[in-house]
């Protein structure tokens, strides 16, 4: 605002003009630092001297803050209304403009045409109660530079003394014009023969919704179409509205599908080096476990060594007292010899002694039988604790031999599945690599072929510019050779739209045969719309361009209306290749989540048969500890039955010695 204000300011000093009343007014009602772009300037009713519309031009052509500006009802002359054109034509920010009840007519309406036609910015311009169609050719002048506007969305055509001749003008500028969408054109003199060229119009435009002629004496039936081919383009846009929401979330469902395509990879890496880590831990605690099965067997080995020492010692202990039996045996002979001795002295002395001798004999010969038997019987269990230590040991090889198979088991699988990962690795990367070279490959195509293209439609562009300024200047000068020119037009025209469709067929060729390459992956897929969808749009501008300047005929207007539609459906053909690629890239994204589930699914059922081994190898282990504790308990009973018989028989031997004792301490007294 300051800067308006400052620059307003310095020209009317430049120009020895006071300063407005109204606008200094306006000026200092305005809070002084606004958004840029969303201030209105209302002068509505206010007398603006020429000069001070010079001044106000000049400003208004750099100025950055009205986005709306009302001058309705202020009189002005034609000079003024030139000059404030001139500055608004550079004006890129304001969006509204009312020049109501200005009475604009030729100067003022060329003027307007001018601003139409380098005015990027305007979408709202509002000319009621002015006589502008009073004069066709200023008039037609303002409808040529309508029809090349590309941004005016509303126009107000109320009370402008519009005939039928203003009508078809207007008719032929709506026919080329893409952006507007609402005419206003009550109050005026259209009549019957300029509302039948406006609904000729409105079937060429498909752009416009909205058109009011009532006070224009035009017919019903007129009417009644109008009003029908309104519905119809009312109906397109909101088709077309449609179209460019789903458009745009297909692209932004594109852009979803690619990082969900990025992050599934990331976590399929990130699984598979899970799946690494426990196959590696796994392998660890195995080997461990393994060490510690080799550690308790070794266990179990000293355990049976020292049981077999425990057998020597006790087949030692059996010898020695076999030896002590014999000895006692050769005492019981000696001692028999002497009985024998003195029997013969004491024969009557000694028989009961014999008596209880050959009694004590008997019982000390059971006794030996007994102790012989319990000697056969320790060797008998002797024998059996060898087998079954045999039997152990037996066992414990294959235990070991079962140990060594399982250990080469787990290994093999392990190198199978980390040789099946690391392919699956290098595979991936593989085809990450070539989709990278083929992506920058086709970006190298394309943008080497739109830079091609683009220079090549430059070229056309000025060449067209330069016949149309050629053109121009000898219809001023040359009116008596109208219908030379036309013909001479014409033929341009015909071979230029020839060219223009030759080109086109061989550019859709070219977009067709990258379409079925760029199908390899969505990235290339996603690039390829985007470039697709700018070239489009910007031939449409350029064919549009060349059109306008092209054609001051209705032949021409026709012709290229029809090439126009032909680019419509061409685009909406495009429109459905790329959805069609897009369905095929997504059967391709689930071939692969496919993929992906049933590489996952492998992993499982391995990761179930490790389990499933391990449980076995658990299972086998705690049946072999079984084994082992329940031959420990065997061992433990022998030894408490080798003990008890020990102390039987070292009872039974303290006994005899005792009986013995005692009969050897009887018999010298006797």
């Amino acid at each position: 605002m300051d800067e308006f204000k400052s620059a307003y300011l310095c020209l009317c000093r430049e120009y020895n003009v006071e300063p407005h009343d109204a606008l200094m007014k306006q000026l200092k009602i305005i809070p002084t630092s606004p958004r840029k772009g969303k201030q209105s300037l209302q002068l509505s009713r206010e007398s603006l001297s020429p000069k001070t519309c010079t001044i106000l031009g000049k400003v208004l052509a750099t100025d950055h803050t009205f986005s709306e500006i009302n001058l309705s009802n202020c009189m002005l002359n034609e000079y003024a209304v030139k000059s404030l054109a001139y500055g608004m034509a550079e004006n890129v920010v304001c969006k509204r403009l009312d020049l109501k009840g200005n009475n604009i007519r030729e100067t003022g309406t060329e003027a307007l045409a001018r601003m139409l036609r380098h005015n990027k910015s305007l979408t709202s311009l509002c000319l009621e109660q002015n006589d502008m169609g009073m004069i066709e050719n200023s008039f037609g002048t303002f409808c040529e530079a309508l029809a090349a506007n590309t941004t005016l969305k509303e126009l107000d055509l109320r009370s402008n003394q519009i005939s039928h001749n203003g009508a078809q003008e207007l008719a032929s500028a709506l026919k080329r014009n893409t952006t507007l969408q609402a005419i206003d054109m009550r109050s005026n003199n259209v009549g019957f023969i300029g509302g039948r060229a406006l609904l000729e119009a409105l079937r060429r435009n498909k752009t416009i919704y909205k058109l009011s002629l009532a006070g224009n004496n035009i017919p019903t039936d007129v009417l009644q179409s109008i009003d029908t081919a309104l519905g119809h383009n009312e109906d397109r846009q909101l088709m077309c509205n449609d179209y460019y929401q789903r458009t745009h979330m297909l692209s932004c469902e594109l852009r979803t599908l690619k990082k969900e395509k990025k992050m599934q990879m990331s976590e399929l890496m990130d699984k598979i080096d899970e799946q690494e880590d426990f196959m590696r831990k796994t392998t660890r605690s195995t080997s461990h476990k393994i060490g510690q099965l080799q550690s308790a067997l070794d266990e179990r080995k000293a355990a049976f060594k020292s049981l077999k020492a425990k057998l020597s010692m006790v087949e030692s202990e059996l010898a020695l007292e076999q030896q002590k039996s014999h000895d006692l045996e050769g005492l019981v002979a000696r001692m028999k010899t002497d009985q024998s001795e003195l029997s013969i002295r004491h024969q009557s002395d000694l028989r009961q002694e014999r008596e209880d001798r050959t009694s004590v004999e008997s019982r000390l010969l059971r006794e030996l039988s007994e102790v012989n038997d319990r000697n056969v019987q320790l060797e008998a269990t002797e024998d059996e604790l060898s087998r079954k230590g045999k039997q152990q040991q037996d066992q414990i090889y294959d235990l070991k031999e079962q140990l060594t198979h399982a250990q080469a088991d787990i290994r093999l699988k392990g190198a199978q599945y980390e040789e099946k990962l690391n392919n699956e690795k290098q595979k991936n990367k593989e085809i990450l690599q070539e989709v990278e070279s083929l992506k920058t490959r086709e970006i190298a195509k394309l943008q080497q072929d739109f830079d091609d293209t683009e220079k090549q439609l430059r070229e056309r562009i000025n060449k067209l510019e330069r016949q149309r300024l050629e053109l121009e200047e000898e219809v001023s000068k040359l009116k008596s050779q109208a219908a030379a020119d036309r013909i001479k037009a014409e033929e341009e025209l015909a071979t230029v739209k020839q060219k223009i469709r030759s080109d086109e067929e061989q550019r859709q060729k070219q977009l067709e045969d990258r379409m079925r390459l760029l199908q390899q992956s969505k990235d290339e897929l996603q690039s390829h719309s985007n470039h697709q969808k700018a070239l489009i749009l910007e031939l449409q501008g350029k064919n549009s361009s060349m059109e306008l300047e092209l054609e001051t005929h209705k032949r021409r207007i026709d012709a290229q209306n029809t090439e126009l539609s032909g680019k419509n459906n061409e685009m909406m053909a495009e429109v459905g290749k790329v959805k069609l690629e897009v369905k095929q890239k997504m059967a391709q994204l689930e071939t692969e989540r496919q993929a992906q589930n049933e590489l996952k699914e492998e992993i499982e059922r391995l990761k179930r048969q490790i389990s499933e081994q391990t449980g076995k190898h658990r299972e086998l282990i705690h049946d072999k500890e079984r084994e082992i504790e329940s031959l420990q308990e065997k061992v433990r009973e022998k030894d408490k039955e080798l003990i008890r018989m020990r102390e039987e028989d070292a009872q039974r031997s303290s006994m005899l010695q005792s009986a013995i004792m005692t009969y050897v301490a009887r018999s010298p007294h006797k």
